[in-house]
């Protein structure tokens, strides 16, 4: 793994090496930056750790520029390097498979300490995404990545809909034919869901399809195989959306 940090960090020397915070590195400072990616994701992503040698190397360099492009903004909270690179390394997940990944439609992400009120509304909120920005629940960003089989992370829930919010409403970071084969989902979700009998989407999923978008890509990283069982049409929408088969774990289908 060193070899891949050492790798990277001489790559990212050759282009802009500037850090969130502002500073430029050396090179040893950008490895022992690496290293500290490295360190949180693998703590958390049980992804991360089913990558190989060449892929994980595109993850941590996909993550430290997604993580540069963003503004992050905390509510009873202390900023934090752990939090950021860990809602990046999520955010490069869903994306692994497509070779636009930064999400530019948005430059702001807002983590709150736990649960909030959006509004005048007041129902709690664990995460939600506008055009303004992308808003999570940090406490419960770590909940969903404290298991990985329970068909629950916001943190993914809250990306697939940046993902939509880029391909429909932004100009710049759309995925080729992201569009037509999104709409095959919402199409078949709609016709499915209405009627669904296993309780692997909410009442909320089964009536809107946005939300069966989202909750969709959840149940597809977390429990595939039970997607694909109930549901196989929509697996292999997402599959091809996303381009990557978490079932057959394998994290790009088609060269990005």
């Amino acid at each position: 793994m060193n070899s891949i940090l050492k790798r990277l960090a001489t790559k990212l020397l050759e282009t802009a090496n500037q850090a969130a915070d502002g500073l430029v590195y050396t090179e040893a400072e950008l490895r022992e930056l690496l290293m500290k990616y490295q360190d949180i994701i693998t703590k958390q992503l049980v992804y991360f750790t089913e990558l190989t040698s060449l892929e994980k190397e595109r993850f941590l360099e996909r993550t430290y520029h997604f993580r540069l492009s963003k503004n992050f903004h905390y509510t009873e909270l202390e900023a934090d390097d752990e939090i950021e690179i860990l809602i990046s390394a999520c955010a490069v997940q869903i994306t692994f498979g497509l070779r636009k990944y930064k999400m530019p439609f948005f430059e702001d992400i807002y983590v709150m300490a736990d649960q909030y009120h959006l509004g005048l509304n007041h129902q709690d909120w664990i995460g939600h995404v506008n055009s303004n920005g992308i808003y999570l629940s940090w406490k419960h960003f770590l909940l969903g990545y404290s298991s990985n089989s329970d068909h629950y992370n916001v943190g993914l829930h809250e990306m697939a809909h940046a993902l939509e919010y880029v391909n429909f409403l932004g100009f710049f970071g759309r995925t080729y034919d992201f569009r037509n084969e999104f709409m095959l989902y919402k199409r078949q979700a709609e016709s499915t869901l209405p009627e669904d009998q296993k309780d692997l989407f909410s009442e909320q999923g089964k009536s809107n399809y946005h939300e069966a978008w989202a909750e969709g890509v959840e149940i597809f990283f977390e429990n595939p195989a039970e997607l694909n069982e109930s549901y196989p049409n929509l697996y292999r929408l997402i599959m091809e959306l996303l381009n990557q088969d978490p079932l057959n774990k394998i994290k790009t289908v088609k060269p990005v």
